[in-house]
């Protein structure tokens, strides 16, 4: 596919969970004609809703949204297939004249967006066939404490349950003799550069704020039928695929359903591990190369992302 001119203009906005960036990013894509990739990969899953806080239909109407709804829980989809997804979007929202809009909490997949997918040694096919197939015959208690050992910082953000994940990690330190996070520190190309220019966005709350924000979500998504939603999924087979796959708050409805806590109790798990988890997304988010903005008013926020966008002349904002 022919590559685009580099004064094709990107747009990213990331930030934790609860900050307002679904609502902030609706505003300016409406504003500079743009169309939206989400970059939140609980999102992607079509049979988890309530949970996801996903982008409600009415504003799915007003601008495209892409890869929300894009794949069932029994699906592989990992960062690579992210990538690759979301450059093919970006390439045709800039052939139709539009901006891509690419929005989302998942700091991960934007930082491979900008920096690049990290570099590894080829290794042998049969080799690595091999070891796939070792690791497969294995107990999943065991490989999980084997990654604890070999890589503990991948041990702390991948889940004990998510065999897919963990295997991929020690067959990375088993073929190449370091361990994936060694591999995801260093340098490659941002992807993004070689189709147009991206600047990115990093949206922030003053912490009491958007912790009654987080609140008063989950009380929403409770409100909403959450409970009812888990109960038919795990009636259809999916529980084990909700522990490791699915956002904060399935895995504690299961426990809920199983009777080990009351209502009361389940939605303050919940509350107090979602903001936890917007705690390490905002650490997460201090390390990256974004221009950092605290939100006071949705609206001014919106309008200084678009000053700064419209005079980005891709050496920097």
């Amino acid at each position: 596919m022919e590559e685009h001119k580099v004064s094709s203009k990107i747009l990213l906005i990331g930030g934790p969970t609860g900050v307002g960036k679904s609502h902030i990013a609706l505003d300016v894509a409406l504003r500079i004609n743009g169309e939206i990739i989400s970059a939140d990969s609980m999102q992607f899953y079509r049979e988890i809703n309530i949970g996801t806080d996903k982008v409600p239909v009415h504003m799915r109407e007003k601008v495209a949204h892409h890869l929300i709804d894009h794949i069932s829980l029994k699906d592989s989809f990992d960062v690579h297939s992210f990538v690759n997804e979301a450059l093919l979007h970006v390439r045709k929202i800039l052939q139709a004249g539009k901006v891509p809009l690419i929005v989302g909490g998942s700091g991960l997949y934007l930082r491979i967006l900008m920096k690049g997918i990290f570099p590894m040694p080829e290794v042998e096919a049969g080799k690595q066939a091999e070891v796939r197939r070792y690791l497969g015959e294995q107990g999943l208690c065991g490989l999980y404490s084997l990654l604890k050992k070999t890589d503990p910082e991948a041990a702390g953000r991948i889940h004990e349950k998510d065999r897919k994940r963990i295997t991929r990690a020690l067959e990375v330190y088993i073929l190449t003799g370091k361990n994936i996070s060694f591999w995801q520190r260093q340098k490659s190309e941002n992807p993004l550069a070689k189709t147009g220019k991206p600047v990115y966005f990093i949206l922030t709350r003053n912490k009491e704020v958007m912790y009654n924000r987080i609140n008063r979500r989950v009380d929403y998504m409770f409100d909403s039928g959450w409970i009812d939603e888990v109960e038919k999924l795990k009636e259809e087979g999916y529980a084990d695929m909700l522990v490791y796959k699915a956002p904060i708050g399935y895995a504690e409805i299961l426990d809920f359903l199983a009777g080990r806590y009351n209502l009361e109790e389940l939605k303050e798990i919940v509350k107090k591990k979602t903001r936890r988890f917007a705690k390490k997304q905002l650490t997460w988010f201090r390390k990256e190369d974004g221009k950092w903005i605290e939100i006071e008013n949705e609206q001014e926020t919106a309008d200084m992302i678009m000053r700064e966008f419209m005079k980005f002349d891709g050496e920097g904002v």
